[in-house]
């Protein structure tokens, strides 16, 4: 079983990014071995909205996207194949996000760090940001139509007719400064799930090669006591 950690400390916050290694076809089976591995896991069904769910136990949330916690002894997961994994550390709590597309036009980040503040008592100044390995631009090519979700920065000329590159991560980081977090809080891995095809699972690379059959790897923050 292989994980992947930032090269950058991490505040308040313990994490690991899974990779293909340990990744089984049942995501079921998945949480089982982590759990023997790292203690008790909260995950969801995710479902490409903006649910946002307290994590008080060990479990499934159903229908929910982001995960948020104040419990020390719990591991919050987020599963992901293309998607931005975001995990949020601060003093009082953690949350783990799952940031599609959708998710973020629908401001799944932003509302999560209100629930930090609202309901956990957080400040965006002691809050600090990691993204997991996601698709990249160069990679991450969507039809035209979804410039109309956000700026045009994030944005780039395709090859073909009538489509653009995408800067999903770069969506999610500038929309958390926007939320408040400070700029030099935010980190990215800068990993590729579609690049790095030895390491990690990839929705798109999986699609393109005809088969309709992917995996999932699983991004995880425990607050520390």
């Amino acid at each position: 079983m292989k994980f992947i950690e930032a090269d950058i400390p991490f505040p308040y916050a313990d994490h690991a990014f899974g990779t293909k290694e340990g990744s089984h076809d049942n995501v079921e089976e998945t949480i089982r071995d982590y759990t023997e591995l790292l203690g008790p896991i909260a995950h969801m069904r995710q479902v490409h909205g903006d649910r946002i769910v307290y994590a008080g136990e060990p479990r499934v949330y159903p229908e929910a996207d982001a995960l948020v916690t104040d419990r020390p002894d719990l591991w919050l997961a987020v599963k992901t194949a293309d998607c931005v994994p975001v995990l949020l550390s601060c003093p009082q709590a953690v949350a783990a996000v799952h940031c599609g597309w959708r998710g973020l036009q629908q401001d799944i980040l932003k509302k999560t760090i209100d629930v930090l503040q609202n309901d956990l008592g957080v400040r965006t100044a002691d809050m600090h940001m990691l993204i997991g390995p996601c698709i990249r631009q160069h990679n991450y090519e969507v039809e035209d139509e979804f410039r109309k979700h956000f700026p045009e920065k994030f944005f780039r000329a395709s090859d073909k007719e009538g489509h653009s590159r995408l800067d999903i991560a770069g969506v999610a980081a500038w929309q958390a400064t926007r939320a408040g977090l400070i700029d030099l809080n935010v980190h990215d891995t800068r990993h590729c799930t579609f690049d790095k095809v030895d390491t990690f699972n990839s929705h798109r690379r999986t699609k393109e090669s005809g088969d309709e059959d992917y995996n999932v790897q699983l991004s995880l923050i425990k607050r520390q006591s």
